[in-house]
C-alpha cells in the first residue's frame, strides 16, 4: 500500500542515487512506493550523454512523461511532453540521451531484468509514442464520469488499458474558472500538476505538485487562476465519478496537505513563478 498525499510539491523532495534504484546513470526523486508491491512513481533525471547499454526489457511496466531533455529508444525520439507505456517484457533498444532527459516515471515494481523468462506483451497494451504537441484534445470527458467539467476543460487520453480498464490522461483546465463540487473515485488516483496553479481544499499548487490518492477519497472542488495542465493516472480498474456538494470553492484555500509522517517537514507551500 502507498499512503496517503495530498499533495507534495516534488521541488521540496530530494534527490537520490537512481542506480539504488535500478537505473545506474540517474537520479531521481521519490514520489511514492507501494510498500507490498515495490510499484514506485518519480521524476528520473537522466546525465547527458546517457545510454541504456544493449537491449534490454523490465519484468515490471515502465510508464513516463518527459518533463524536459530528450530521450531516444530504438529510434524513437521522446521529446519534451511525450509520453510512453511499455508493458512488462517490452524490449527497449538503444536507449540513450545526448543530451539529458527528465521523467516523470511510474513502474509496477522493482526495476529488474534478471528475470528468467521474459514476459509476453499483451495485444494492445504497449503505448509507443504519445507527443501532447500535435494538439490533439480529443478525449470524452463524459466517459469518465466528468461531464460538468466539460465547460472550462479538455482531455487527452494517453493510455486506456484493454486488460485493466486503467487509464493515464491529461486535462487542461481554462483560467479564472472552478468547480462547485467536490467528487471521488472507486479507483486509486494520482496526479502530476505539468504546469499552472491550482486551488483546492487542500491549498494552492503549483507545477511540480503530485498527489496519490487512495479509493473513495473525497477532493475538490478546484480552481485555477492561471489555467493548469494536469497528468492523472488511475489505478485498480475503470474510472468513475461520484459528485457531492462542497463548501464554496476559493481561490485562497487554507494551506492543509494531506501528508505522511516523513514527508511533513517538507509540506510547506511553494511560491508562485515570478511575473517580472
Amino acid at each position: 500500500m502507498r499512503d496517503h498525499i495530498e499533495f507534495i510539491q516534488a521541488q521540496r523532495l530530494p534527490w537520490q542515487d537512481g542506480a539504488a534504484w535500478g537505473r545506474p546513470g540517474t537520479r531521481l526523486k521519490l514520489l511514492s512506493r507501494d510498500s507490498d508491491t515495490g510499484a514506485f512513481s518519480c521524476v528520473m533525471q537522466f546525465s547527458p550523454g546517457w545510454s541504456g547499454g544493449p537491449a534490454a526489457w523490465l519484468a515490471v511496466d515502465e510508464e513516463f512523461y518527459v518533463l524536459d531533455g530528450r530521450l531516444v529508444v530504438g529510434g524513437v525520439d521522446y521529446a519534451e511532453n511525450s509520453y510512453a507505456f511499455w508493458p512488462a517484457g517490452f524490449e527497449r533498444l538503444d536507449a540513450g540521451s545526448a543530451e539529458g532527459a527528465t521523467l516523470l516515471c511510474f513502474f509496477s515494481g522493482p526495476l529488474s531484468t534478471g528475470a528468467a523468462v521474459r514476459p509476453e506483451v499483451p495485444a494492445g497494451r504497449l503505448v509507443r509514442k504519445v507527443d501532447m504537441t500535435d494538439g490533439q484534445w480529443d478525449g470524452d470527458l463524459e466517459k469518465f464520469g466528468l461531464a460538468s467539467m466539460k465547460a472550462r476543460s479538455r482531455m487527452r487520453v494517453l493510455r486506456e488499458d484493454p486488460v485493466t480498464g486503467e487509464t493515464t490522461y491529461i486535462t487542461a483546465t481554462f483560467a479564472f474558472l472552478s468547480g462547485v463540487r467536490a467528487e471521488r473515485h472507486p479507483i486509486v488516483q494520482e496526479f502530476f500538476l505539468l504546469s499552472g496553479e491550482l486551488a483546492g481544499n487542500t491549498g494552492i499548487m503549483q507545477g511540480g505538485a503530485y498527489c496519490f490518492r487512495p479509493e473513495m477519497v473525497k477532493h475538490g472542488p478546484y480552481g485555477s487562476p492561471s489555467g493548469a495542465v494536469i497528468l492523472f493516472r488511475g489505478m485498480g480498474g475503470k474510472q468513475e465519478t461520484f459528485w457531492e456538494d462542497a463548501p464554496p470553492f476559493t481561490f485562497s484555500p487554507d494551506h492543509a496537505p494531506v501528508l505522511p509522517a516523513e514527508l511533513q517537514a517538507l509540506g510547506a507551500p511553494w511560491p508562485r513563478p515570478d511575473r517580472y
